[in-house]
C-alpha cells in the first residue's frame, strides 16, 4: 500500500508541473486582462519563468538554512 501512495503522489506532482503554466497564464489573463494566447511558446515561457524565479528562490532558501 505504501508504494501506491508514493506513486499516486508522484503522479499528482507531475500533473501539477504540466498544468501550472496554463493556470498561471489563465490567472494573469483574468486578473489583468492581458489576453495572452495559449500557445506552446507561452506555455514554455511560463515554465522557464517559474524555473528561473522559484527555482532560484528555493536555492536561496536552502543556502540560508545551511548557514
Amino acid at each position: 500500500m505504501k508504494y501506491v501512495a508514493v506513486i499516486g503522489a508522484l503522479v499528482v506532482l507531475l500533473a501539477l508541473m504540466f498544468v501550472s503554466p496554463i493556470l498561471t497564464i489563465a490567472s494573469l489573463n483574468t486578473l489583468f486582462g492581458l489576453n495572452i494566447a495559449y500557445t506552446l511558446w507561452t506555455y514554455l515561457s511560463v515554465m522557464w519563468l517559474n524555473l528561473a524565479t522559484f527555482g532560484g528562490l528555493s536555492v536561496a532558501i536552502r543556502s540560508l538554512k545551511q548557514g
